[in-house]
């Protein structure tokens, strides 16, 4: 698993690597806090992203709320403080883990897989969310054509939906679009 390393603070930075490599990962570059970060993930594609920071800005948890939507990967935040607050802010930027410092190479492991396993399930759904609300406004568009036919030609609803069906067999077009075709038609009338 290819790993990119936020920090700015030099003095860490060669333990945090290390400790990284020791888990089995490897570390594909290290940025400071105020390196395009976006263009950086873009560049080196990585699978994970470990931001070490003790007080980060709000710009610093906004970037990477907007780089978790933008290209999203497992984030996770090391911190020498015990922060309430910042653990929340971090959480609500989209960081997967926000661990205190003092990590052993097994714990990081474990740390970075149960992050990987997190994002992974988040994604998951997300897309059937996404799938469950495409099927949902593709009903919704069904009916609301099936109604339009029904009034306008004083049809049952059976014989509107099989006309809606039969247009869109001969139109070699997905049932859902054929409604929404119509929808638009009538609204232009």
């Amino acid at each position: 698993m290819r790993v990119l390393l936020v920090d700015r603070h030099s003095a860490r930075l060669a333990a945090l690597r290390a400790v990284i490599e020791q888990a089995g990962f490897e570390v594909v570059d290290v940025l400071d806090e105020d390196v395009d970060l976006y263009g950086a993930v873009d560049r080196l594609a990585p699978d994970a992203i470990v931001v070490g920071a003790d007080s980060p800005s709000r710009d610093v948890l906004e970037d990477l709320a907007i780089l978790g939507e933008r290209y999203p990967k497992p984030l996770l935040m090391l911190s020498s403080k015990d922060d309430r607050q910042l653990m929340a802010q971090a959480s609500e930027a989209g960081i997967s883990a926000y661990v205190m410092e003092g990590l052993s190479p097994a714990l990081v492991r474990s740390l970075v897989d149960v992050a990987m396993r997190q994002y992974q399930q988040m994604e998951s759904l997300k897309r059937e969310l996404a799938e469950t609300r495409e099927t949902l406004a593709d009903r919704q568009a069904i009916n609301r054509a099936k109604c339009l036919l029904m009034e306008r030609s004083a049809i049952s609803e059976k014989q509107a939906y099989t006309r809606l069906r039969k247009t869109a067999m001969d139109r070699g077009l997905p049932l859902p679009e054929i409604a929404r075709q119509l929808m638009v038609l009538a609204a232009n009338e």
